[in-house]
Formats: structure tokens, sequence, C-alpha cells
């Protein structure tokens, strides 16, 4: 008996292989601002915000938005203390 069969190894051996290339471009502007309160791990808070735009005077112009929303963030942020346990 004998067995004629391909492997799929085989089958792809056979096939020519494709090379495709492709090129990143990265148009554009990148701001990044973190706010940071305290240093102790439990007592920090850290806010993190990214805009991106086409040209710096734009992303300038979205990172004041930016600010400006983390900045009221941060303050809503503050007024959640943890509860203190009556003893």
């Amino acid at each position: 008996m004998s067995d004629t069969t391909h492997s799929s190894s085989d089958a792809t051996a056979d096939q020519p292989t494709e090379t495709q290339h492709v090129e990143r471009t990265d148009v554009g502007v990148s701001i990044t601002v973190q706010l940071k309160r305290g240093s102790g791990t439990r007592d920090e808070d850290k806010i993190k915000g990214k805009v991106k735009a086409e040209t710096l005077a734009d992303a300038r112009e979205d990172m004041d938005i930016l600010r400006e929303y983390l900045h009221r963030l941060a303050d809503d942020v503050r007024q959640i203390q943890p509860e203190v346990e009556d003893e």
C-alpha cells in the first residue's frame, strides 16, 4: 500500500511567496500632559491626557481645551475622600 497524499508543508513549499512592504508615516503633532498630585502610594492622583493634530497650532489649541477639562476632572477627583471608620 502506498500513501499518495502530500503534507500541507509540501503543498505550500510549491507556492511562491509574496513579499509586501509597508511604509508607516505619522503626520502631525502629538502632545501628552500628565498631572500628578501627592507622593505616597495611597495619597497620589494621576491624570493623563493626549492630543494629536496635524499642526502644532492645532495641537496647542486642543491641549488648552484638554487642560481645562483635566483641571475640572482633577478638582472633582480631589473631592472624593475615603470614609474614615469610627472605632
